[in-house]
């Protein structure tokens, strides 16, 4: 059966082409992660999403473009569509043909893959993709089941009559966020920017006053995108406004918040105006997640503060290394020390001129450190040799009390060496 053709694109790259668009929806751009990636160079990596609200029709919601998406020649964040309407994203533009349902099945689309200019994947609409997930995870939450003891599935818990409804982890779908905050006025502007696509957090800051410009990038590990999907997803962002504005005379202070989740997306805009509840608990939430991951904690601090936290580790740093000699664990404190300064300055441009001193010094420190470690363990293995093992065991502490760190080697190799000699020990008694 044919499928209804609800877009039609009468100007753009290639030929003109027919689009059904799925009970799902259709996300477009020129990413290939979209449903339809389209070759526009004028167009975002994800532009907009087609989609039916129950008993509306069909709308169009813009997803953060740069340039935007227009309905009729007017900007719009999301918008219902009539028959006719014309749509503008990048410089493709589509014509509305129909604004009803078709049939649930996956869509087909014409594209006109001979002259290129648009690319689909035929495996990848919305629906089909949301569809195999959801039977992926119910079969790896049946094998879960049958494996697993009931009493260790269930940790001992005991939850009532109304048991929580918890979400296998492979349900749910991808997570994407455009965070913008702007503050600004006469003296000085500052912007933090954060972005989560395709399984990468960026985070920009800068900071006109301080002169503080700092972008970090990483990967980040699927589960903890998908604990953080389901913070945002039910924490209730998804039914405020499109936008919340103010007056505030000399200032300017915005924030731009776009949140996907599969094919459920929503973009609120608060501008000069007192944040919802719902929205800064979300904004919060994101934040805290780039912080916690990209060490960026130090950027929500005044770089005047952080200076004078920097002087205070360096000087804790340098009481350490004097008193080195006092008590075991002093040389481990200083390195912290040094390497808390370091921390203190990392988002400061100019270094301080202290900056260098306390990179030197650690270093120092770090090399007294080894020097020591490599003497004791000598004295500890010729008191093995010689089967003197109280001493062995008294060098060993020494060693544990000056590298009081479990995630460090030596410390291990510590261990372990304590365990075989406690054990001889053991046998003398």
């Amino acid at each position: 059966m044919a499928k209804t053709i609800h877009l039609s694109v009468v100007k753009g790259p290639g030929d003109l082409r027919e689009i059904h668009v799925p009970a799902g929806g259709v996300r477009i751009g020129r990413s290939s992660r979209n449903d339809i990636s389209i070759v526009d160079d004028a167009m975002s990596r994800f532009q907009c999403r087609f989609f039916f609200k129950p008993g509306e029709g069909l709308w169009v919601s813009d997803l953060g473009s740069a340039n935007g998406t227009l309905v009729n020649n007017a900007v719009v964040q999301e918008q219902q569509l009539k028959v006719n309407d014309e749509v503008l994203a990048g410089d493709t533009l589509f014509r509305v043909m129909c604004v009803t349902e078709g049939e649930s099945a996956e869509s087909s689309v014409d594209l006109g893959l001979k002259r290129g200019g648009v690319k689909a994947e035929s495996s990848g609409t919305p629906v089909l993709r949301r569809n195999l997930i959801v039977i992926a995870g119910v079969l790896a939450l049946l094998v879960v089941v049958i494996l697993t003891p009931w009493s260790k599935l269930t940790g001992g818990l005991t939850w009532g009559k109304n048991p929580p409804a918890a979400v296998p982890l492979e349900v749910f779908p991808d997570l994407e966020v455009a965070l913008e905050r702007v503050e600004g006025s006469a003296s000085n502007i500052f912007r933090y920017a954060l972005e989560i696509r395709g399984g990468c957090l960026m985070v920009q800051v800068d900071d006109l006053d301080s002169n503080r410009h700092v972008r970090r990038e990483k990967k980040v590990a699927p589960e903890l995108l998908r604990d953080l999907a389901r913070s945002l997803e039910t924490g209730g962002f998804f039914d405020l406004r499109e936008e919340y504005a103010g007056l505030a005379p000399g200032i300017h202070e915005a924030s731009d918040l776009a949140v996907t989740i599969g094919v459920k997306t929503r973009r609120v805009k608060v501008v000069n105006h007192l944040e919802p509840e719902v929205f800064a608990s979300v904004r919060a939430i994101i934040e805290e997640f780039g912080k916690n991951e990209l060490g960026l904690a130090a950027l929500a601090i005044d770089p005047a503060t952080l200076l004078v936290k920097a002087r205070e580790a360096l000087l804790q740093g340098k009481k350490m290394w004097d008193e080195r000699e006092v008590r075991d664990g002093n040389l481990f404190k200083a390195i912290r020390s040094y390497t808390e300064c370091e921390w203190y300055l990392e988002t400061i441009e100019p270094k301080p001129g202290f900056y260098g001193e306390a990179v030197s010094a650690k270093a120092d420190c770090q090399r007294e450190m080894q020097r020591r470690y490599e003497d004791l363990l000598f004295l500890t293995e010729r008191a093995v040799k010689l089967r003197d093992w109280k001493e062995a065991d008294r060098q060993l502490k020494v060693m544990r009390d000056m590298i009081p760190d479990p995630s460090d080697e030596r410390y291990r190799n510590v261990d372990k060496k304590m365990v075989d000699v406690g054990r001889h020990l053991s046998v003398e008694k």
